[in-house]
């Protein structure tokens, strides 16, 4: 479908000039025309796989698995900072014992 051109005279138009005419024609021009951004868009998605191996980045797969792995470790950290606290607890007791004996003697 070709672009058709707006005859219908514009207030600000300085007359019948090429310019003005083009300034009524929709907007499909633009989005033919190959611009940088578009080329780009173009090249990564087409790459976008090999340009996340490529430079290692992290996707949100990956995100989501290392929030999974993030929570068990932070689960075992508080387990194992339980048994610490239990441990001093009755590592304390027995030093008490111990020295309640050592006076005893």
């Amino acid at each position: 479908m070709y672009p058709v051109i707006n005859q219908t005279p514009d207030q600000h138009a300085t007359g019948d000039s090429l310019w003005d005419q083009f300034s009524h024609i929709p907007g499909t021009i633009a989005s033919r025309v190959p611009t940088l951004d578009r080329s780009l868009d173009a090249y990564f998605d087409r790459h976008f796989a090999a340009i996340i191996e490529e430079w290692d980045l992290v996707t949100e797969s990956d995100l989501e698995r290392l929030e999974g792995r993030l929570s068990r470790v932070s689960d075992e950290i508080s387990s194992l900072y339980e048994g610490k606290v239990a441990l001093e607890t009755r590592a304390k007791k027995l030093d008490d014992l111990i020295t309640s004996l050592e006076q005893s003697l």
